[in-house]
């Protein structure tokens, strides 16, 4: 994501509030980028085919009638088959550079034994990937962008400055003294050279980093600690994040702080990749 505006935002709908709203903020974000609009819709293929081809039906026709107005150029694309695959394969599109989709259904016992579909969207989407949680009022005024000095990091800075140029973010970058219940944490002997090394990683990232992109600022805790203290301070209408930012295997595909926010994000997040 490296012009200035976007092209062409793909937006996947089943027809649910979540899907709406997720294509009102896709329709705001064409018309400010003067981008096309793509929209898809997937019907389960296991249905017997007499209802698949009504459901198919009635999904293009509610979908035509929802188009907006003149000033975007629109396509619908409804299929039946294998959801994720029908979904991927659009999102994947040579042409898209931004996905946009609604967020996940909670399903609270089944979440806990197996990866949704909407990771399982994110986690195959080689594009940026905006999940949409809330109405879509206005252009994005607060941005969020947790760092851990990785590419998809980066990546996800220059996401924000492209679909949110107006928006104020801020980055942070949570650092902890190791084995602080036996060092005493950020008041040890120990702090100053923890902190010290990290200022020197931050930077040295920093300086690779397009010009205009804000720098991260530090700030000591845990993650999620760091992360709900800057939530209440900065109240973003936005949070930015790269996926599975840790080389090597992991339990989870994006990486488990990844993964926590796709189920339960705070407000709309947007998640990237390093190039």
């Amino acid at each position: 994501m490296t012009d200035a505006k976007l092209r062409t935002i793909m937006v996947a709908t089943d027809l649910s509030e979540r899907s709406d709203r997720a294509l009102d903020r896709a329709v705001m974000l064409a018309r400010a980028h003067d981008a096309r609009l793509s929209v898809v819709s997937a019907v389960d293929g296991a249905y017997p085919p007499a209802l698949r081809d009504e459901f198919t039906a009635r999904v293009r026709q509610h979908l035509d009638h929802a188009r907006p107005g003149d000033d975007v150029v629109t396509t619908i694309h409804v299929e039946a088959g294998d959801v994720v695959e029908i979904l991927l394969r659009h999102l994947n599109g040579p042409e898209v550079d931004l996905a946009v989709l609604g967020v996940h259904r909670t399903r609270t016992f089944l979440d806990g034994l197996r990866q949704t579909t909407m990771e399982r969207l994110v986690q195959g989407v080689r594009k940026p990937v905006l999940l949409v949680r809330d109405l879509a009022t206005g252009p994005y005024a607060r941005a969020l962008v947790p760092v851990s000095f990785s590419p998809s990091c980066a990546a996800a800075l220059a996401a924000v400055a492209q679909i949110a140029p107006g928006a104020s973010c801020r980055a942070v970058h949570a650092w902890l003294v190791p084995f602080g219940g036996l060092t005493g944490g950020a008041g040890s002997e120990m702090a100053p050279a923890v902190e010290a090394e990290t200022r020197a990683l931050a930077e040295d990232w920093a300086a690779r980093l397009p010009a205009g992109l804000p720098r991260p600022v530090l700030v000591h805790g845990g993650v999620v600690e760091v992360l709900e203290r800057e939530l209440a301070t900065v109240a973003p209408d936005l949070v930015a994040i790269g996926a599975h930012t840790r080389p090597g295997p992991a339990l989870h595909p994006l990486g488990g702080f990844a993964a926590e926010l796709i189920r339960r994000p705070p407000c709309d997040l947007l998640v990237t990749r390093g190039r």
